[in-house]
């Protein structure tokens, strides 16, 4: 590829003597593929090539991009789709922002996902409101979340998580990085509020001799955690194969009540039998 022709895209030729030479090979990178899926998006990084308050930004944008076009299946080696300039553009903006490969990985596959073949679909724009205003601790919960809870499959084809997914404070610790259970449970209460864990059981309960949570995803949190895998697939696709059906669900709760009834028999008749 001509480097001037490829620099001359994103309108930054006056400037290209002072841009650091592994940017110019990224921004050579990205440049067909933002041509292909989102071509308003040229001007956006032009813009940060430009300034020098936002060149930092500009490397966290490129960083998402090669990621987001790793996540993309590519047709006979051509890219049949497209983004919704509306989204495409929010997503570039909004993880310009963000220097943490793990929280940039997730903007990566919203943006994959946000890739449809009219390029009209702008339902993501709930996932990016959602995701921005994320902590990195939040979506370190919300994947550890959904990645160990069992999702149940209903007759009408919705999903949701199983109703309990108890996490102790210590376990949180690890798995946010995060040491003070206040900011924790802070951060446990803004998921609350963001409808992403349970409104009633979701965080610390300070009444209990423990601290544990129950960080349950709702469903608003599987689609949020689909989407950001880079898939535009309904859960009950995407975990076709790791569902549990409402049916087999009561069986497993009849069958365990059963045995904590058996149980309550043993406990009483062997209580008889000490008496006699």
């Amino acid at each position: 590829m001509n480097e001037n022709k490829g620099l001359d895209i994103f309108g930054i030729k006056p400037v290209a003597s002072a841009i650091d030479s592994t940017v110019k090979k990224s921004l050579e990178g990205i440049e067909g593929f933002l041509t292909l899926v989102c071509k308003p998006a040229l001007g956006e990084i032009g813009l940060m090539a430009q300034d020098q308050v936002r060149y930092w930004r500009l490397g966290n944008a490129i960083k998402m991009l090669e990621k987001a076009k790793g996540k993309i299946e590519f047709n006979n080696d051509k890219l049949e789709l497209k983004s919704h300039p509306r989204i495409g553009l929010s997503i570039i903006e909004n993880s310009s922002l963000i220097d943490n490969d793990f929280v940039l990985d997730l903007w990566a596959g919203l943006f994959a996902s946000s890739c449809t073949l009219d390029g009209q679909d702008d339902e993501n724009l709930i996932f990016v409101d959602l995701l921005k205003s994320l902590t990195t601790a939040q979506a370190k919960i919300l994947k550890y979340s959904v990645e160990n809870c069992r999702k149940i499959l209903y007759p009408n084809g919705l999903v949701t998580a199983d109703g309990d997914l108890t996490v102790h404070a210590d376990e949180l610790k690890k798995i946010t990085g995060v040491n003070n259970i206040h900011r924790i449970d802070r951060e446990l209460d803004s998921l609350n509020y963001m409808g992403l864990i349970p409104s009633l059981s979701g965080g610390f309960s300070a009444s209990g001799p423990d601290l544990v949570a129950n960080i349950c995803p709702t469903y608003l949190s599987l689609s949020l955690y689909i989407r950001c895998q880079g898939s535009s697939l309904d859960p009950d696709v995407f975990w076709k194969d790791k569902l549990i059906t409402e049916e087999q669900l009561n069986k497993e709760k009849e069958e365990i009540a059963k045995k904590e009834a058996e149980e309550r028999r043993k406990v009483a008749e062997e209580k008889r039998k000490n008496k006699e």
